[in-house]
């Protein structure tokens, strides 16, 4: 992306939100100027052609699971539960987006998942040092 390039879309988004309003639909419309593709267009492309982008969309779905577990357990139990495998699955997910992460160079991803993945870690040890007593 050319910095002219960078600059009307910043100008746009900036416009956008000093207006009080950010459509998703004005968003969507934006387009890459280097490929001339518009969003979606931009997405199928990267989702066929680019395989990390399918390992970070499946770390992702993994790492939605852990709600879809939780939400059941506590259907189940008729109160808020966090069973252990929400932080099983929150690690599993949670290594995957890292690994995208690193192979993308991705610097919002790799902070806030090398932060959680430490906290994850820690309430599953808080939960094992639980269950031995």
């Amino acid at each position: 992306m050319e910095l002219s390039d960078l600059a009307l879309t910043i100008s746009l988004l900036g416009s956008m939100v000093a207006d009080g309003w950010c459509g998703i639909l004005d968003l969507l419309a934006l387009h890459d100027p280097q490929s001339g593709r518009d969003f979606f267009e931009e997405f199928w492309h990267k989702l066929s052609t680019d395989r990390w982008v399918l390992v970070g969309y499946g770390g992702q779905a993994i790492f939605f699971m852990r709600w879809i577990v939780q939400w059941w357990i506590s259907e189940k139990a008729g109160k808020s539960e966090i069973p252990i495998a929400f932080w099983w699955i929150s690690i599993t997910g949670g290594c995957i987006t890292f690994a995208y992460a690193i192979a993308r160079i991705e610097p919002v991803l790799l902070l806030g998942q090398s932060l959680a993945l430490v906290m994850y870690s820690r309430n599953l040890a808080l939960v094992y040092r639980e269950k031995s007593k």
